[in-house]
Parts: C-alpha cells; structure tokens; sequence
C-alpha cells in the first residue's frame, strides 16, 4: 500500500523529534518521528521532506516493519558550503537580525571543529536572547586564554600559543563585551573586573577605560575613574563620552563645579546627546534649579523616547512632580 500526502514542514526541526499525524491519511501514522539528514524516519515509514518550506510526503508501508530507503534525499547540511569556509565575521553579521541563527551556526561550528571565534560567537547571540549571565562569564572566560588568533577564520591551533600585540589586543576587546554584558545583567562587581583584567591586557584601551570608569561611580569609586579618565582621550567622540563619565564621578564626589564644567564641553559639541543631557538635568537638581532640570529630562525623552536614558529621565520628572523642591 502507498499512500501521499502534504505537509506543512518548518525548515528547522527539534532534535527529539515531532509527533507527526499526516491530514487525511488513511492509516495510522501517530508516530514519534526523528529528523535525519536525509529525510525523516519513522517505524515502517520514511518520509522524503522538501526543506523550502512545504514538502510532499511518500510513505510507504515495508515488509515486516522495516523502514524503505528515501525516494529522493534531502542535501546534507552540514555548515557552509564548499565554496566557503566556516567565518567569524559571518557567524556574527546577523547577530542583531537573527540570534537565533547566529547561535546554531556557531554550535554547529563548534560542532566542526570551532573554536575560540565560536564560543564568542555564540555567547554574543545569547546576550541578544536575553541569556546574559551566562554569556558574560562565557566572555569572560574566553578573555583569560592566551594567544587568541589573529585573521578569520581561527588557525587550529588558536588559543594554544605565546601572545602577540595583536592576540592582547583581541583578549581585551572580549574583556570588553563581557563587562558590557556584565552591566547588562546588573552585576557591577564582576563588570568591573573584566573591565579591570581588560586593562591589564591593553592599558591604553579607550573603550574598556570608559566601561571601567562608568562602572567604578556606580560602584562608588568616583576617584578611580577620574583617574582612569585622565588625561581625557584625543579623539573628539571619545573625549566627549568620557568628560560625560567624568562629569559623574566629579557629582559623586560632591564636585558640581567641575561635573558643570565637564558636561557643558560634552554638550557644546554633541548638544543632543541623551546620556549627557540626562546628567546636567542631575547636576541642575543637585543645584536647586528645577526648571532647568525638567528642560532637560523632557529633553531626553523627546529625542529618544525608548532609550534607556529616557526611562531614567521619566522617573526623574515623575520624582520632581512628587516634591518640586527636592535637591
């Protein structure tokens, strides 16, 4: 007996399988399906899949039980094609887009032979699917191994040899992401010291000074990142992001002179900025000047309305509302 039917087919299938009943067979095909590369499989049952999106289904009863060989076989799908190699760069280009997809290229990379480049890979697609805890300390992690390769994609023998500038470089960029991640999950002390460690890797990193000194005023040691921030950086768009941090710990030391002086330059030169602006609202306050203050953070929510800066404004002004008179 022979028997077709169609079926709806999701090109990504579960590793244990669908329990799969055909509309309109007219046999009993409630089975537990597992998911081939060539086809899927089923007692007494194989069944050939078109991979687009729709597929046709040709069972066919055996003798005794045993499953028939697929009439037609699905290509196997085992990474990239001949014509490519597996890539860092691809494997992280549709990170934003699609993490998903991101993370199971990087675990089938892994799969392959991957290494260092996928276990980054794929701990950057987590933080985009909410599991940052566990991608920080997996950056974190990766950040310590010694002699990070250098090119895409990764030698085989990456992270087994002596450092080099450039390797150095690399690690503290990864430090980099897992303090970044780490403020993410709301965990300031392990922030800190991956930003920390990253320094130790490339003192002069601008970005990690920057994630570090933030870092430090939340965790309520203004002096160290003013000592971080100082001498500011040469290049206009950091120096500005880092007199905005430095405005912060000069607040928190109780130094609204030199946090005005501070933020003022940020502002002259990127005067829409929200994290800047959001701060001078602060400084206002903490001056007794409340109409400046509110200009300021309904300023913030009007130019990015869905940023993080935004929200903190909003609770802000509601807290202004409360008690207009509030330092």
């Amino acid at each position: 007996m022979r028997v077709f039917t169609c079926l709806s087919v999701s090109p990504l299938f579960p590793s244990g399988g669908y329990s799969v009943r055909p509309a309109g067979a007219p046999f009993r095909a409630a089975r537990w399906v597992r998911v081939g590369r060539r086809g899927v499989m089923a007692a007494g049952i194989v069944v050939v899949v078109n991979m687009a999106g729709n597929g046709c289904v040709r069972a066919a009863d055996a003798p005794g039980g045993a499953p028939l060989p697929a009439v037609s076989a699905v290509p196997e799908h085992d990474g990239p094609g001949h014509d490519e190699a597996w890539s860092f760069a691809h494997c992280t280009a549709t990170v934003s887009d699609d993490p998903d997809g991101a993370r199971d290229y990087a675990e089938d990379w892994l799969g392959h032979g991957g290494g260092l480049e996928a276990e980054q890979c794929e701990a950057l697609a987590r933080i985009e699917l909410g599991d940052v805890a566990t991608a920080a300390a997996s950056l974190d992690r990766l950040a310590h191994v010694p002699g990070w390769p250098v090119g895409d994609p990764a030698p085989a023998h990456a992270g087994t040899q002596p450092d080099t500038p450039q390797s150095l470089r690399r690690r503290a960029a990864v430090a980099e992401q897992a303090a970044r991640a780490w403020q993410a999950d709301d965990s300031p002390k392990q922030a800190f010291d991956s930003a920390a460690y990253g320094l130790t890797l490339e003192p002069g990193d601008v970005p990690l000074r920057l994630v570090y000194a933030r870092v430090a005023v939340e965790l309520d040691q203004p002096q160290r990142a003013i000592d971080t921030l100082t001498p500011l950086p040469s290049v206009p768009a950091e120096r500005d992001e880092a007199l905005v941090a430095r405005a912060a710990a000069w607040r928190r030391m109780g130094r609204i002179g030199q946090a005005m002086t501070d933020i003022n330059a940020a502002l002259k030169d990127m005067p829409r900025n929200g994290a800047a602006l959001l701060e001078r609202g602060i400084l206002y306050q903490r001056e007794g000047q409340m109409a400046q203050a509110r200009a300021d953070w309904q300023d913030v929510v009007t130019l990015a309305p869905d940023s993080d800066e935004a929200d903190l404004a909003r609770q802000d002004l509601s807290l202004l509302e409360t008690d207009p008179e509030a330092p």
